[in-house]
């Protein structure tokens, strides 16, 4: 979202609509932007734009009380609000390099870290017991240990009730880091971590990595020893490691006792995915043919299983209550074909960027 007609500096905000709140944030020390009906007033700067309808809307959906990231041109660079789909970004950065990564290699290389006093500054501005964070990168522990700051302060402020980390997970390996986030991390926390194969071949293949499985499956196996968070094990589905998730389930059930869930995922087509497209990518209809057996293994195995980015129409009726809606809003993309579906609303679309590969095959449910 950018705000057409925003005057003032790069800067972080406190969000208000009432007087009152207004007042005693800027007397607390924020920035503070008050939206009345068709304006916004910013303090203590004492200066003011006009805002449309849209913009009006989008800022009434994050709330009062909610933390805005603003450029100097109105680019909403990232918002925290009560119900928002809340981000915190730590890094392009990653030390793995993924075949099929949304993200291009020089970004993992070189790309953007978020300044720490510029987080520090975004965790002291968002509300209080937001539903939910997600901390996500690149991978988030290229900071090391400023990340235990991190979560130290959002666990110590109580800013959300659930919170999710996506990590590789292979800084878990190292025991020190295990006790360490331990003794961080905030409650109701879960880590993502995904697992590219059963083996250390197809994983470091996928990875480009070295070693990276064994880091993965220790660190796994450390953090569900240190009882200290939820884990889930996320596996991005592609044509290389498809015709091993019977496999991979079965390590799972194997190797992983008390993992919170599996999530089997379709690829965004962005960045190394698409440089790398002849070597990754497989079409949903047959990806979905071919994870089904694991998807059975491991609900008879009790393990909790969904499916994140498949579009309903390439999915059995029958698992379309595993298909969740986890797409970023921004990010969702239906096809022409779509607006015949009758099963519109409940389908999580597809990606902006993988909808080139799907939209011909795209087929209405009646």
């Amino acid at each position: 979202m950018i705000l057409k007609n925003f005057i003032g500096i790069n800067s972080i905000y406190k969000l208000s609509f009432d007087k009152r709140c207004s007042s005693a944030y800027v007397a607390e020390g924020f920035n503070v932007m008050y939206v009345d009906d068709t304006d916004v007033n910013i303090f203590p700067d004492n200066t003011c734009f006009i805002i449309d309808e849209n913009e009006k809307q989008y800022l009434q959906n994050l709330g009062e009380g909610a933390c805005l990231e603003i450029s100097q041109i109105g680019k909403i660079a990232c918002a925290f609000g009560m119900t928002n789909d809340n981000t915190l970004y730590i890094t392009d950065k990653c030390n793995s390099n993924c075949i099929m990564c949304p993200m291009a290699e020089p970004a993992r290389k070189y790309g953007h870290n978020t300044p720490i006093p510029v987080i520090k500054e975004l965790i002291k501005y968002m509300p209080c017991n937001m539903e939910h964070i997600t901390i996500t990168g690149g991978e988030p522990f290229i900071i090391k240990e400023q990340l235990f700051d991190i979560l130290k302060e959002l666990k110590l402020e109580r800013k959300a009730n659930t919170y999710l980390l996506l990590s590789n997970g292979r800084i878990f390996a190292n025991h020190e880091y295990c006790k360490l986030f331990a003794e961080s991390v905030p409650e109701d926390f879960l880590v993502g971590i995904p697992l590219h194969g059963p083996n250390e071949v197809i994983h470091d293949i996928i990875s480009q990595s070295p070693g990276s499985f064994l880091q993965t499956t220790n660190g796994i196996t450390n953090l569900l020893n240190s009882k200290s968070t939820s884990i889930e094990i996320r596996i991005v589905i592609n044509q290389i490691n498809v015709p091993y998730m019977i496999e991979i389930a079965k390590y799972i059930v194997d190797k992983f006792k008390g993992i919170d869930s599996v999530k089997f995922m379709g690829m965004e087509m962005l960045g190394n995915a698409i440089v790398n497209s002849e070597k990754v990518w497989i079409p949903y209809s047959d990806a979905f043919t071919m994870i089904r057996p694991a998807i059975d293994f491991l609900i008879e195995n009790l393990i909790d299983v969904e499916i994140y980015n498949f579009p309903l129409c390439f999915v059995d009726p029958a698992y379309w209550h595993i298909c969740a809606h986890s797409i970023t809003a921004h990010k969702i993309k239906y096809s022409d074909a779509c607006l015949q579906c009758k099963e519109k609303k409940s389908c999580g679309g597809m990606f902006t960027g993988t909808d080139k590969y799907l939209s011909d095959s795209v087929k209405p449910i009646k």
